[in-house]
């Protein structure tokens, strides 16, 4: 009850301090970044890094682009195909869903190719794959039947993460998306060796992060396959690649530094070792919100958490004090989509949970917690159902809004001066754990 009390209170805390704050300063310069705390990490921290970024991306009143298009290297031009792919996505969606299948392919077709056109934009496969599972099942629908199949295949290929929620679609969609399974997909041994210049730069196989370069990747379906290859400030290498059962294919990419953004990447990979507390000249975080130029900076620090699990410590800096605001812990599954959704439901609940300041009142009062009177392995198994996500996540619910608003200063000033506790901080910072 304390717990939902509090929450509720923060809620309204930063909605207030985000209303105030948003006439005093113009759209606000925001971004995060992932960094692996061990070796063996580089995938898993890249995919929260991008889920964290596509939650950020949808929230209003915040300039993400500007410093979005420094750090994954592309231009306007793929920015502009990447909304269009966005745009009628969503069209084609709201036609299956009112059965009006000649537009919904129209639409999701048209948003299959522009995806394909910005990979280099594309940092996740969520979007496209969800536009091949809408083309398949509405040619599905439309008596399409070949043409469903080669979607699915698709899909099998490259995604098989993605498949048709029996919820969703019709028994009957779900059965072709079975029929077009490959057959190898249930012993896949297709292998790519992917290398580039500079090494050590991240390596995807159909959008999703496998590791640094050279690495080879041998689990892959035979087939077509997109191949993407990135370093931070650099326009990325993307290819499609032919890949055979029991042959090895190879990729080799070739990454030239963004003029004004060499180092950004040595920088990036400086932060685990760096000073967290607050920021200056030296520190690499300071070194690459000043090359993306922007207010605040987000960090997510990945450790590997156990059985199936990483451990996740997201911290939020202003640059123009150098201050650590608000600092925040918890955990999500490694599986493929579910640490992807975990991240990007918390982050987009804690915003809308920012918009519904009716739920608190001035009675509730907001606790403060310093490392050492909420250690991580000494909280307590909630009892009875499960609580909300919105509140399972409640630091990103800090997180999320604070970066949205571009205020966090002023948060942390008016949520300090609900009493006492707060300001045993030196530092003033909210810190929070779940």
């Amino acid at each position: 009850m304390l717990l939902r009390r509090s929450l509720s209170f923060i809620t309204l805390a930063l909605a207030l301090a985000l209303a105030a704050g948003a006439s005093a300063q113009e759209t606000p310069r925001v971004y995060i970044v992932s960094v692996p705390m061990e070796a063996g990490l580089d995938a898993e921290a890249t995919r929260a890094g991008a889920a964290a970024r596509a939650a950020l991306r949808g929230i209003e009143g915040v300039d993400w682009r500007s410093p979005d298009q420094r750090f994954l290297g592309y231009d306007d031009a793929a920015l502009g195909i990447l909304d269009r792919a966005r745009e009628q996505l969503d069209a084609g969606r709201q036609a299956y869903l009112q059965l009006e299948l000649d537009g919904a392919i129209e639409q999701l077709r048209g948003a299959v190719e522009n995806f394909d056109a910005a990979a280099v934009a594309l940092e996740d496969p969520n979007d496209l794959g969800q536009a091949l599972l809408f083309l398949g099942a509405s040619h599905a629908f439309n008596g399409q039947t070949r043409d469903a199949i080669n979607v699915f295949r698709r899909l099998h290929t490259q995604m098989p993460f993605i498949q048709p929620d029996p919820d969703t679609f019709p028994p009957d969609v779900v059965q072709l998306y079975e029929r077009a399974r490959p057959r190898d997909a249930s012993n896949p041994q297709g292998i790519v060796s992917i290398d580039s210049n500079p090494q050590g730069a991240i390596a995807y196989v159909d959008f999703l992060a496998r590791g640094r370069t050279p690495i080879n990747v041998d689990d892959l379906i035979g087939g077509d396959h997109v191949i993407r290859v990135t370093r931070p400030g650099a326009t990325p290498f993307v290819e499609s690649l032919g890949v055979r059962r029991r042959r090895a294919s190879t990729s080799n990419a070739y990454l030239v530094d963004t003029p004004g953004l060499e180092g950004l990447a040595d920088a990036i990979d400086d932060i685990p070792e760096a000073d967290i507390e607050t920021l200056d000249e030296v520190n690499p975080i300071a070194r690459v919100a000043e090359m993306l130029q922007v207010d605040k900076i987000g960090v997510i620090r990945v450790s590997s958490g156990g059985d199936g699990q990483v451990s996740m410590e997201l911290l939020l800096f202003d640059t123009e004090t150098g201050r650590r605001l608000v600092r925040g812990q918890g955990s999500a599954p490694t599986a493929v989509g579910e640490l992807e959704s975990s991240v990007q439901r918390a982050v987009s609940g804690a915003f809308e949970a920012a918009l519904r300041p009716s739920q608190a009142t001035d009675e509730e009062e907001i606790p403060a917690f310093t490392d050492e009177e909420t250690p991580f392995d000494q909280q307590e198994e909630p009892s009875g159902p499960p609580e909300p996500l919105i509140e399972q996540w409640w630091f990103w619910t800090i997180i999320g809004v604070v970066v949205a608003g571009g205020i966090a200063a002023g948060i942390a000033g008016g949520v300090a001066a609900q009493g006492p506790p707060l300001g045993q901080d030196p530092g003033g910072q909210v810190v929070f754990t779940f």
